[in-house]
């Protein structure tokens, strides 16, 4: 086995982990919380998926219109900021 294969497969055994342990502590807290709150997340992550849609689309016609790669590059920059 090489070391590429190793290393995949100890990281897929670290994020299998990881995600059973957030699937365990996020199992605990939503039974701990009430409909109220959870509807409020669910909006609150509508309402932010909303403006991240729009601001790219925004983002995309202004590059559309400039049609500089370095505006491609500032874009992706701030998609990671974000």
């Amino acid at each position: 086995m090489s070391r590429t294969t190793a290393l995949q497969l100890i990281a897929a055994v670290i994020t299998i982990a990881v995600l059973a342990v957030l699937h365990q502590g996020l199992d605990w807290f939503l039974s701990k919380a009430s409909t109220d709150f959870m509807v409020g997340v669910m909006v609150g992550m509508f309402l932010v998926l909303l403006v991240w849609i729009y601001e790219d689309r925004k983002e995309r016609r202004s590059r559309a219109v400039d049609g500089s790669g370095s505006a491609e590059q500032q874009g992706a920059r701030h998609t990671i900021d974000l």
